[in-house]
């Protein structure tokens, strides 16, 4: 076990102690989640304690076994993989074999760079949808940009924790979907072990709104059409609304630089605008976790830390001069509708957008409202934190992914969402052009929530959410939804 590992455990003890002893001075009462998924208030005793101990210990423990999963060095390789597809130059692709790929010195070294030259000019400007699915033969990296797709195939040497060959490979056959054979389609997905919910509406005519599979398949839980998921991404739309809201009452300019809002902004960053970090055009890259973040999502991080962090970073290119889409952006505009708005970001969107829709089961990681643990889909993996994997176990929303993640939702309250923002009765036509336009978005996080949806005015829509993929391919899933969608416009 890791020290660091051991010093959290020792942590966690004195933690549990501390615990006990307040508890034995103070009779309080405190939030009994009990199995049968109400919340009620009760005087923790002697064996409800032991059982909160066993409870903590077990969520922990199941935390460090997570970080593990997958190890470090994949996660790195594939990181690397995208800065070497991202980069310019034979010098770059040397630097990326010398640093993140396995020693070999029957290699030639001149062939092996003209293989990634062709590699990274085939998947240039594929940065929409990215994702790696595990295969036997290897990891297989998918790219796309809405148009086209590639697929590179990953083969690690796990001894020396290092990449040993990339190539290009076909993608697999094609599934087709079609109004007549979606409801059987999904009938299979279920016997496949696929687990979540299915909504398709066709110009205005709903065609299949139902749950399948398993909400919590160890406790006997069906999905049903009022699950909560986590939803990956889609706060980002939640930060898209609350910013085009501030814009609209004068709050503050889309224009603006943020050096109007942070103090000591360095000067490659000086000329970054909202414009910039809405549209992809800050040159701020993805993610902004350390190695010693115990978790790129979950491990806590205040704002002043994250934007800190993100102030810091090396730009991937001088602001305006080139796109490509940036989490930590959203999460430095979340900085900016508190800075501005004077409140947190999570009260501004749920004054402005969730209370007056009546989204009710939407909320931050950490957050239980009036919910019950029956009222949540558990998190197939391949990451597994807390018992069961649910949005409540993972919190508070840390600032590495607060304004592009970090919550969860149902189908029937991204649906007001969707009608509200659209409506003009809280953005006016203006300022909702980001929401009334055809769109296809893919969200999804490690612990095995997947959201995929389309839009195209002026009423077809499709929603899917997945907490189990079980053995279906998801990627073959949205692109024959997005065919379907799009062939009945």
């Amino acid at each position: 076990m890791h020290i660091h590992n051991i010093l959290k455990i020792f942590s966690l003890t004195i933690c549990i102690i501390v615990l006990y002893q307040k508890i034995k001075k103070m009779k309080t009462q405190i939030l009994n989640f009990s199995i049968n998924g109400n919340y009620s208030g009760v005087i923790i005793g002697r064996i409800k304690l032991i059982f909160l101990i066993i409870l903590l210990v077990s969520v922990f423990t199941e935390n460090l076994n997570a970080q593990d999963q997958p190890p470090q060095y994949i996660r790195n390789s594939i990181q690397s993989i995208e800065k070497m597809l991202d980069s310019k130059g034979d010098v770059a692709i040397i630097k990326f074999i010398e640093q993140s790929m396995a020693k070999d010195d029957n290699r030639d070294i001149t062939k092996l760079v003209d293989s990634l030259k062709v590699i990274r000019s085939e998947m240039k400007g594929l940065r929409d949808g990215i994702s790696v699915e595990a295969e036997p033969e290897g990891l297989r990296l998918i790219m796309s940009n809405g148009k086209k797709e590639k697929h590179l195939m990953i083969i690690m040497d796990d001894k020396a924790k290092a990449i040993s060959h990339l190539y290009l490979v076909a993608p697999p056959e094609s599934l087709n979907i079609t109004l007549e054979n979606i409801s059987e389609t999904f009938d299979q997905f279920e016997k496949d072990g696929a687990a979540g919910l299915i909504y398709v509406k066709i110009n205005g005519e709903i065609i299949i709104k139902r749950a399948f599979g398993y909400a919590n398949k160890e406790l006997g839980i069906r999905n049903d059409i009022n699950t909560i998921f986590g939803t990956g991404s889609r706060p980002i739309d939640y930060t898209v609304a609350a910013i085009h809201l501030l814009d609209q009452k004068g709050l503050l300019s889309i224009e603006d630089n943020i050096s109007k809002y942070f103090k000591d902004v360095p000067k490659d960053k000086s000329k970054i605008t909202i414009q910039h970090l809405l549209s992809g055009q800050s040159g701020l890259p993805d993610f902004f976790h350390t190695d010693t973040d115990w978790d790129p999502d979950l491990a806590w991080v205040d704002r002043e830390t994250a934007v800190k962090r993100m102030l810091s970073q090396e730009l991937l290119f001088e602001p305006g001069t080139d796109r490509k889409h940036s989490h930590g952006a959203f999460g430095m505009l979340a900085a900016i509708i508190e800075i501005v708005s004077n409140q947190t970001y999570y009260e501004f969107i749920s004054k402005n957008f969730f209370e007056p829709t009546g989204m009710k089961r939407t909320g931050e990681y950490g957050e239980t409202k009036e919910l019950t643990m029956q009222d949540f889909a558990a998190g197939g993996g391949p990451l597994f934190v807390g018992l069961p994997n649910i949005p409540p176990n993972w919190g508070p929303t840390s600032w590495l992914v607060k304004g592009s993640g970090g919550m969860y939702s149902t189908l029937d309250d991204l649906l007001k969402f969707y009608n509200l923002v659209r409506s003009n009765k809280v953005l006016d036509a203006e300022h909702n052009q980001w929401f009334i336009k055809s769109s296809f978005n893919l969200d999804g996080s490690d612990r095995g929530f997947e959201l995929f949806s389309a839009y195209l005015p002026p009423n077809s829509e499709i929603y899917l959410f997945l907490n189990n993929s079980g053995n279906v391919d998801f990627r073959q899933v949205i692109q024959a939804l997005e065919r379907l969608i799009e062939s009945e416009k």
